[in-house]
């Protein structure tokens, strides 16, 4: 992280703010994923300390993923250092309740994909890791994918307005929920920082969720993904995506007001608030399954 000619090193990735998130919300967390063995032992004991099983994390002889993060007036520039390993699923894990796809650079193959589909009941999937690519300098940038078949497999798929219209060439939200929705997700997510979410549902609609807003911004790295991890825990135990969605802003709000794995040492009552404030405040739409097919 470099900011005003300030450097610092922190534990970041969508796994890692994923598994944290729903730990804190009471759900029993693993971790599939590779590391180096560079990675520093005190995180792996912090997430143990956080209730997050790191039996399936697989140590290799290539270094860690790591990312350089340049934040200068307000821009935020991201540049890939290493790109890390594949990761390879655990010949036996059993069954479990859900599972999320946070890959941050092409870490996730397509045979993962289709495993952890077979061993899970609910599958969500982060589209960042799938869509980006690098410069020579190692600047990272997202181009166009075919992502049908991936978004046909996920049970809910999320990505960030930007990350979203480099897909679909659409600056609305809800024409983006619709093309996402027409591949067979059963929801679509578009994040949008300080402006909120959208929500979109096969059967339910579309709905606006209110960001909450925080003058105590320290560091917003992560968000998404504590979104989708808050997302993820309390729709399982509760089957009602608004809610889910109205917890996932309230937790990236209070998230962001710290730095690494600070950002989970916060006030349960106050995210409940948050969260309440948040679903008292969301706007319900009609579902425009021709909206997206008119503006191909």
């Amino acid at each position: 992280m470099v900011q005003n000619g300030r450097v610092r090193t922190s534990p970041g990735g969508s796994a890692l703010f994923t598994s944290c998130a729903a730990a804190y919300l009471g759900s029993k967390v693993g971790i599939i994923g590779t590391i180096g063995e560079d990675y520093p032992p005190k995180i792996l004991k912090r997430l143990k300390t956080l209730h997050i099983d790191i039996h399936f994390l697989r140590e290799t002889p290539r270094p860690s993923t790591r990312f350089q993060i340049t934040r200068n007036n307000g821009s935020r520039k991201l540049r890939l250092i290493e790109p890390g390993s594949h990761v390879v699923a655990p010949r036996s894990t059993g069954r479990f309740q859900g599972a999320h796809l946070g890959p941050v650079f092409h870490e996730i193959q397509s045979s993962l994909i289709t495993t952890l589909r077979k061993r899970c009941e609910f599958l969500s999937a982060d589209l960042q890791g799938f869509i980006r690519t690098i410069s020579a300098n190692g600047a990272v940038r997202t181009v166009p994918r075919s992502l049908s078949r991936l978004i046909g497999q996920c049970d809910m798929v999320q990505a960030s307005i930007e990350e979203a219209r480099s897909q679909i060439g659409s600056r609305d939200p809800r024409v983006i929920l619709n093309r996402f929705l027409t591949m067979q997700a059963e929801y679509a997510i578009v994040t949008m920082g300080e402006k909120g979410s959208w929500l979109g549902s096969q059967h339910d609609g579309t709905y606006f969720v209110p960001p909450f807003s925080d003058h105590s911004i320290r560091d917003s790295t992560g968000a998404g993904d504590v979104f989708a991890g808050s997302w993820l825990s309390t729709y399982l135990s509760t089957k009602d995506p608004v809610w889910a969605s109205s917890v996932g802003s309230a937790f990236a709000s209070l998230a962001s007001r710290r730095t690494g794995l600070s950002k989970f040492g916060l006030s349960r009552r106050e995210l409940l608030r948050r969260a309440g404030w948040v679903y008292n405040r969301v706007k319900a739409f009609e579902i425009m399954r021709d909206l997206g097919r008119s503006n191909e």
